[in-house]
C-alpha cells in the first residue's frame, strides 16, 4: 500500500506542469511584437500559410508565420507559453510523407547551434534546421529539451522557433 501511494504522489507531481497551465485563459505577457523583417541579414518575405500550416495555427498558442528569403522557406513560430502544440520539424515532415534522417547540429555564424534534418521525397532533398530562442538569450536546438527546459524551471515565454529549409 505503501508503495502505491508513492506512485500516485510521483504521478501527480508529475503532472503539475500540465495541469497547471491547462485549461486555463493565460493572456500574453508581452504582445506580439510583429515578425522580424530579416534573419541573418536577409530580409524577410511574407509568404501565406499553407493549409496544413492553417491547421496547426488552430489552438496555437502564439502566431505562425511563413516567409522566403530569397534561397531558403522559413517558417518562424511565435510561443507565448509553453506548450506541446510546438512539434518538431522532423514530426511534421515525417507526417506529410518524408523520409527524414537526423544530421549533425550545425553552428551558425554567430555560434547559436541548429537542430537539423535531411528531408527526402520524390526525388528531392532539404535541410531543415530549426532553433527555438528567448529574447534574453536562451536558445534550444530541439523541441523537447526546450518544453522540459522552460516548464521545470518555471521560466516565461515568449519565445521564437525558427525554421530554415533549403533544398540541397
Amino acid at each position: 500500500m505503501r508503495s502505491l501511494i508513492i506512485v500516485v504522489i510521483h504521478c501527480a507531481i508529475a503532472m503539475l506542469p500540465f495541469v497547471a497551465r491547462h485549461g486555463a485563459t493565460i493572456e500574453p505577457a508581452i504582445p506580439f511584437p510583429g515578425w522580424p523583417v530579416e534573419l541573418a541579414g536577409r530580409p524577410l518575405n511574407p509568404l501565406p500559410l499553407t493549409a496544413q500550416e492553417r491547421g496547426f495555427s488552430q489552438g496555437f498558442p502564439g502566431k505562425i508565420g511563413r516567409f522566403s528569403d530569397g534561397g531558403r522557406e522559413i517558417i518562424i513560430r511565435y510561443v507565448e507559453r509553453p506548450t506541446r502544440r510546438l512539434h518538431p520539424s522532423a514530426d511534421c515532415l515525417r507526417g506529410s510523407g518524408y523520409r527524414v534522417s537526423t544530421q549533425p547540429l550545425r553552428r551558425d555564424g554567430d555560434g547559436r547551434l541548429w537542430g537539423c534534418v535531411l528531408a527526402a521525397r520524390d526525388g528531392e532533398r532539404y535541410r531543415v534546421c530549426e532553433r527555438i530562442h528567448d529574447e534574453t538569450g536562451n536558445g534550444w536546438y530541439d523541441v523537447s529539451s526546450w518544453f522540459w527546459s522552460v516548464v521545470l524551471q518555471g521560466r516565461d515565454g515568449p519565445w521564437w522557433a525558427v525554421t530554415l529549409a533549403e533544398k540541397v
